[in-house]
């Protein structure tokens, strides 16, 4: 109880403390530590039917390997967990188990390491074995919130009632071992009694007697009634055994006192026996848990060699996988940048083509007012030229027909070279008009010399 005493020490108070001490051997366990222990075996016998409840497999195993569950949940509910899993899992467990009020925590932590942790018990091969390595992975439960989230939520059927039931229908048959195992020590106290009397008339016989007189007036003190009946009965024995002849038991006499020597002397030798022989078997045990321990240690170093050249592996592996993340993203980052060129490439090709095709529409616009005004253009041209050949053919006539003198007909060339110049220069002036309309929007002040001369010759006329 030492454990439980500093692990208080380390929260409070010395007093309170004491107090809380005091409660917690009173009312939460109450029966665990007294002299027969009753409640603490029958809480073993509650838990080993759980087990078979619940890990079927595992108890068979441990049975094959002749492992009673007893011996590895005794200490852990003795205790309560205390130096059996790490500290910060034993407040934990300590906190659920003060708040509820009860024992209900006992068993669900208990099951909550054995579901932990008994596959790698079914591995085991041999008692000592199962009994280290379930110690060891215990003492390693480093993870408390899993440890107490698995005994609470993961057996929420072990409640008060349940165990209370399992507590009525085990406590007999402990009370009846209880039972009998004090009335065998009590058998074992008057042997030793008989064999300390052997020894002691071997050197003085007569004390045997006085020691069988003292023994009686015991009896006699415990039980009056008795006594006085077998003080009745003794007294007619006596006046039997002094009509007996006294010589024949004093012939007998020295016969039952070799034979009470020799059984005496056999008896002391197997005492002897039995007490060298039990040391015996604790020194076997002791030197075969030391092997057992021996080859668990070299066991578990050889495992921890092979965890350790795992975990560089591990570790060269993720460095590995590190600097090829490294790169991924250095090559990420360039694609990126070079998706952003890219990006803004096709955002200024477009703008690029928008504007062309912008120059292009207005050029489109002007070439279709630039075709349909040579067109309209061609339409005049024609029209001129049906009329000038009108007028030439008008004025052919006029020539023919007329019959004039020779004054007169030196005067008629010159007004045909008149009209065919004016019509010609008309012509001409048509074809052109296209031209000198660009021409004008560069140059609105030139002027072409047959214009000059068609308006010269038509301000003549």
């Amino acid at each position: 109880m030492n454990f439980f005493a500093g692990l208080l020490l380390l929260l409070m108070p010395e007093e309170n403390a004491f107090w809380t001490f005091v409660g917690i051997i009173d009312d939460y366990f109450e029966g665990y530590y007294t002299e027969e222990m009753i409640e603490s075996q029958v809480d073993q016998l509650v838990f080993e039917e759980l087990m078979r409840e619940r890990f079927p497999k595992l108890v068979n195993h441990l049975d094959y390997l002749g492992v009673q569950v007893a011996w590895v949940s005794g200490p852990w509910f003795l205790s309560i967990f205390v130096n059996m899993i790490p500290w910060e899992s034993v407040i934990r467990v300590w906190d659920v188990l003060l708040f509820e009020g009860n024992r209900v925590m006992l068993f669900r932590t208990a099951l909550a390491l054995m579901e932990l942790y008994g596959p790698a018990l079914v591995t085991t091969k041999d008692a000592g074995d199962a009994i280290t390595l379930l110690q060891s992975l215990a003492g390693s439960t480093f993870d408390s919130s899993q440890l107490v989230f698995t005994a609470c939520m993961g057996f929420l059927a072990v409640t008060e009632a349940r165990l209370q039931e399992l507590r009525v229908k085990h406590r007999p048959s402990v009370l009846e071992v209880i039972e009998e195992r004090s009335r065998k020590g009590r058998v074992w106290k008057d042997s030793k009694g008989i064999a300390t009397k052997l020894y002691s008339f071997k050197h003085d016989p007569g004390s045997l007697v006085e020691e069988k007189k003292d023994n009686d007036k015991g009896d006699m003190v415990a039980d009056k009634d008795v006594q006085l009946g077998l003080e009745s009965h003794s007294s007619n024995l006596d006046e039997l055994l002094d009509s007996l002849n006294i010589d024949s038991k004093m012939d007998s006499l020295p016969d039952l006192q070799e034979q009470v020597v020799l059984l005496k002397v056999e008896m002391c030798r197997l005492l002897e026996e039995k007490r060298s022989s039990i040391l015996r078997a604790e020194e076997l045990e002791t030197a075969l848990m030391e092997m057992v321990k021996e080859d668990n240690r070299l066991e578990l170093t050889a495992r921890v060699e092979q965890l350790e050249h795992e975990v560089a592996i591990l570790q060269q592996a993720l460095t590995d996988k590190q600097e090829q993340e490294a790169a991924m993203l250095q090559v990420l980052i360039r694609l990126e940048q070079d998706q952003k060129v890219t990006e803004d490439a096709r955002r200024r090709a477009e703008s690029d083509l928008a504007t062309q095709k912008l120059e292009v529409h207005v050029l489109q616009e002007k070439y279709d007012k630039a075709t349909a005004s040579i067109a309209e253009m061609q339409k005049r041209v024609v029209m001129a030229e049906s009329m000038l050949e009108a007028t030439l053919q008008y004025e052919s006539g006029q020539s023919k027909a007329l019959a004039s003198p020779r004054a007169g007909r030196v005067e008629n060339p010159s007004r045909k070279i008149g009209l065919l110049s004016f019509g010609l220069g008309w012509r001409d002036r048509n074809k052109g008009k296209n031209n000198t309309e660009e021409s004008t929007e560069s140059s609105p002040d030139n002027v072409s010399p047959k214009k000059e001369s068609n308006i010269e010759e038509q301000q003549g006329r």
